[in-house]
């Protein structure tokens, strides 16, 4: 079994309320085209592969509890304020296998609403297949240009032996978009941790890794990815 992990928190420093900020017809928003993918996910894991999901929503909002109760394949962590202060994060991943019953845990954000479950299928399946090398996985995007850091001293390539590389021939940098991550329940109660030291980096589509973190990134998913249907 794969346990979906799903913290919504009530306070959003820079967007206010971004969880469950109206998008068109969505009136949860962000929390409610997250929570109509996962249903997808459950579809199609119980029908196409045979395997059992559960799903886990962490939060100390009420008006999320509210929305979320309806739906009974969802259960409902209620978060304590000390598991929604900032900078709690280590403390949260330690609480995450004492809720969850899988053998796999997969962690993921409603601030991905681009991340649908085709792409919680594929990122899953490759996991799967790749376990016996890997413990975790996280989503990814490739970075395949120059890169300096700063310390004026490339990251990219070995400025000494070539100056300029084609980009095909740069080393492979991966940046993590935090879509998703996921990982055998072991790394959570060893490493106290969501990824292994070597994890598998799951590339994602272009765009498929959008985060929304600020106003302008809320405004530019309105624009460019979101449709209202």
């Amino acid at each position: 079994m794969i346990s979906f992990f799903i913290p919504i928190r009530k306070d959003s420093k820079r967007v206010k309320n971004k969880n469950i900020k109206r998008i068109g017809h969505f009136k949860y928003g962000l929390t409610e085209i997250k929570i109509k993918q996962l249903l997808k996910v459950r579809n199609l894991f119980l029908k196409k592969h045979k395997l059992k999901i559960e799903f886990i929503v962490s939060t100390d909002s009420k008006v999320v509890k509210n929305y979320i109760q309806k739906f009974r394949w969802l259960k409902i962590h209620n978060r304590t304020k000390e598991l929604a202060r900032d900078d709690c994060l280590d403390q949260l991943i330690e609480e995450v296998p004492k809720l969850c019953e899988g053998q796999y845990i997969l962690w993921t954000h409603v601030t991905s609403p681009c991340f649908d479950h085709i792409s919680y299928e594929k990122m899953i399946l490759k996991f799967l297949r790749s376990k016996k090398k890997y413990d975790s996985a996280f989503s990814a995007d490739l970075i395949g240009t120059f890169i300096i850091n700063d310390s004026y001293k490339w990251v990219s390539h070995n400025y000494f032996k070539k100056k300029w590389p084609r980009t095909q021939d740069l080393k492979k940098h991966y940046s993590v978009n935090s879509a998703a991550f996921i990982a055998k329940r072991s790394i959570y109660t060893k490493n106290k941790d969501r990824l292994c030291k070597k994890p598998l980096p799951y590339v994602t589509e272009t765009g498929k890794g959008f985060d929304i973190d600020t106003e302008e990134d809320l405004n530019f998913y309105k624009q460019n990815f979101y449709k209202d249907k």
